[in-house]
Formats: structure tokens, sequence, C-alpha cells
């Protein structure tokens, strides 16, 4: 007997729609809850009255312009302060919103053609988004080298006129949009599900970047991190280019020519990611041991300006932090010089447990190919063998009648 109607309404709706504010409805609304919040805090910037409490959120609040009259920079200047927790708060959303928005309309669709496991899913998901960062972060860097004259200075740039006193607005977006990627990446964790098998590794690289980057941004380190950041995204693009393409060929069994693109491309990252961390490290190297060693300092300073606009009535000043010591050079020297390290001995790990994997698959390959021929033979061998018999019980038949017919005769 069927179920009754009302029974069949039930079990959809709550399907479908979970109850408010329970894990299934912030799950499955996390993108509209977050971008609702946006528009709320874009709707105080707008209108007047509010606009001094919610433009905060959007842009860079502390103007060091004022306090370089000899600076050759003519943009306007800004340093780090307790505001940018909130624009922290505002593009940790933003990035909350971009990646539900890049899942649902981009790597979803492209899941259900490809039918991968579960394990899989979940590496393609994890490269399909890191992928899209990486190559908005490189080519936001790529336009800032050439608007700050990165290319045209020379090396020494990295580390003349330290501690800076101000960055540009760019600048320093770019910095608040890294650490507030990184930072979503941790609510991310919950919403979109993650293995408990993935979660550790997850969190190991997330913590890691988000370290890395606020030690950058907290002691000035600013145009070396911006150069190092920008060589590991562009490695990194590579890396997960031949990751997708490899998901690509797995359900594409049959096609050589994608199996020569995710070659191709792997090939691509190999020679990429060794010219890049050698490249990192004389980077380090020169920076850390020899550029800022001729501004060196005997202990970690903070100087404390007032601003000098006449225009400004708010009394605000800005905190300018000197980490230019030999101890923070060292320490960052070794950190920085270990992690380059730690990221070339995974990368020939997994050179060399691919290389296994190969290796296996090949003897695998060998060993079905001998026995499968071996098979072969055998029943080759059992049809002559047949034949043969066969041949030799006609033979006494054909005898045995051409005597009876004689005997007749």
């Amino acid at each position: 007997m069927p179920p009754p109607p009302s029974a069949v309404l039930k079990k959809k709706t709550t399907s479908k729609n979970p109850p408010f504010l329970s894990q299934e409805f912030l799950i499955q609304n996390h993108g509209d809850i977050a971008s609702s919040i946006i528009m709320i805090l874009t709707l105080g910037a707008v209108f007047h009255v509010t606009s001094p409490y919610f433009t905060v959120f959007f842009g860079p609040r502390h103007n060091a312009t004022n306090f370089i009259s000899y600076s050759t920079v003519p943009a306007t200047l800004f340093n780090y302060g307790y505001k940018d927790l909130a624009m922290l708060f505002a593009y940790t959303l933003v990035c909350i919103t971009v990646h539900a928005i890049w899942q649902e309309y981009v790597l979803d669709k492209l899941n259900k053609k490809l039918h991968l496991s579960k394990s899989k899913n979940a590496k393609f998901f994890e490269s399909g988004q890191l992928i899209l960062f990486y190559v908005i972060s490189v080519l936001w860097a790529l336009k800032l080298f050439q608007d700050e004259s990165y290319f045209q200075s020379g090396i020494e740039y990295l580390w003349r006129d330290y501690p800076y006193i101000g960055m540009t607005i760019w600048t320093q977006l770019f910095f608040i949009i890294q650490i507030s990627y990184w930072l979503h990446n941790y609510p991310e964790l919950y919403i979109q599900k993650v293995r408990k098998e993935d979660i550790p590794s997850r969190i190991f690289y997330t913590s890691l970047h988000l370290i890395t980057i606020l030690y950058g941004y907290l002691t000035r380190f600013w145009r070396i991190s911006l150069i190092l950041l920008t060589i590991h995204y562009f490695i990194e693009i590579f890396h997960h280019l031949s990751r997708l393409a490899y998901f690509y060929t797995t359900a594409k069994i049959h096609s050589i020519k994608a199996k020569s693109i995710s070659k191709y491309l792997l090939n691509i990252w190999y020679y990429i990611f060794i010219v890049g961390r050698l490249i990192s490290i004389v980077l380090i190297w020169l920076t850390f041991w020899f550029g800022l060693k001729s501004s060196s300092v005997n202990k970690i300073s903070y100087t404390s300006t007032s601003l000098t606009d006449s225009n400004d009535t708010s009394n605000e000043s800005i905190m300018v932090s000197n980490f230019n010591t030999p101890t923070v050079r060292l320490f960052t020297l070794v950190t920085m010089g270990a992690l380059q390290f730690w990221l070339v001995w995974n990368f020939i790990q997994f050179h060399m447990r691919r290389r296994r994997e190969q290796g296996g698959a090949q003897s695998t390959a060998t060993t079905l190919t001998k026995v499968s021929n071996k098979l072969k033979q055998k029943q080759q061998d059992l049809k002559t063998d047949k034949s043969e018999t066969d041949e030799t019980d006609e033979r006494p038949a054909i005898v045995a009648n051409g005597i009876g017919n004689k005997k007749s005769n």
C-alpha cells in the first residue's frame, strides 16, 4: 500500500528545507548568508549617516602619507593597524561568497561530468578552488610589480628604505585578501563537509600559509613577501593544473590527447618548481643576509607618530616598527630557508612515490601480459592435441572400413 500524500510531501520538504538555523540550513545557505551580511555592510557605507562606521570594512584607514614628505612615491600610503580587523572580517565573507559561487556554478557542473571517486572528488574541489585564488593573486601581484616599479628598480629595491613607512592601497588590499582567504578555509572545512582524514593536512597547510603571510605583513617585510608569494603561487598553479588534467584523464581513459596534456603539464611543473625554489632561496639569502644588514639596528623599535594633516581632527597616530635586528634576520633566514627545503623534500618524495607507482603498474601489466600469453599458448596446445587425437581416432575407422570392404569382395 503506497504512503499517504501528506507523508510524501513531508519527507520532501524536510530534505529540501531543513529547520531554520540548523546545521544543514547553515551549510546549504552559507553563501547567501555571507552575501547578505556584505550587502548590509555595503548599504551602511553608502548612506551618509552610517558611512563613517561602515567604510572601515572595505578600505584601508591608517593613512601614512602625511609623514613622508620626502617620499618619491606619488600614491597615497597606508600603514597597518587595529582597523584592519574590520577589513579582515568583511573580506573573509567575500571569500566565502566567491567560494560558494565558484563551487556551485563551475566545479559542481564539471564534477558531474567526470564521475570521480570520493577521494578524487575532494582533491578535485580543492585544486579547483585553489587554482582560481592562485591565478587572481599572481595577476594582481604582477600588476603591483609594474605599478610600483619592482622590475625597473633592481634587486636592491627589496630592502631599500626599510622600514617602509607605508604601502599603497592595492598592496595592503592584496595582503588583507591573502589573510582573509586562508582564514576562510577554516569554516570551509565544516561547510564543505571535508573528510576526517583530509582535515589535518588542510589545517596544516592553511595555517602554514596564514602564519607566513601574517609574519611578513606585521614585520613590514612586504616587498620580499610579495615576491616569494608570487613565485610560490605560480608554481602551485601548474601543480593543480596537472592534477586537474590527471582527473580528466581518469574519466577519459581512451583519450590519448588528454593523457599527453596531463603529462606535459606535469613536466612543466617539475621544471618550474626547481627553478622557482632556487630563485626563492637566492632572494631570501640576498635580502636577509646581505641587503638588510646595511640598515641593521640592535633591538626592535616602535615609533609612534601623530597625524600632521590640518584637515584631520581625529588625533590618529600610526606606529612604525623596525624589525631589522640580527636576531630577527637570522630567524627569518633560517625559517624561510627551512620551509623552502621542506617543500623541495616533499617534491622529491612525491616524485619517487610516483615512479614507484609507475614501476609497479608496469610490472603488473608485464605480469598480466605474460600470464595471458601463457594462457593463449596453453589453449593453442590443447587445440592442437585435440585435433591430433581426432585424426588418430579417425584413422583406425578408415582402415577397418577398408578391410571389411575387401572381405566382402
